[in-house]
């Protein structure tokens, strides 16, 4: 499960230590997939829940349409 939360640090791409090239390369398909299930989730939900964890409507529509990709 994943928590709904405005902390930006979940759209954030995890970092690596040093260089790990390999590392962040494997890590980006799991941060992408976490967008996404985040973004999804915030596209279903109505004004009152958003209001509830804190989110305003406006921003998790803005939120929800961005690309998967994007942080």
């Amino acid at each position: 499960m994943v928590a709904i939360t405005k902390n930006t640090a979940a759209f954030a791409a995890p970092r690596a230590r040093s260089n790990d090239t390999a590392a962040r390369i494997f890590a980006l398909p799991r941060q992408w997939a976490a967008r996404l299930a985040l973004r999804n989730r915030l596209a279903d939900m109505d004004a009152h829940l958003l209001r509830d964890i804190g989110w305003e409507p406006t921003a998790a529509r803005i939120e929800a349409n961005k690309p998967f990709w994007q942080a």
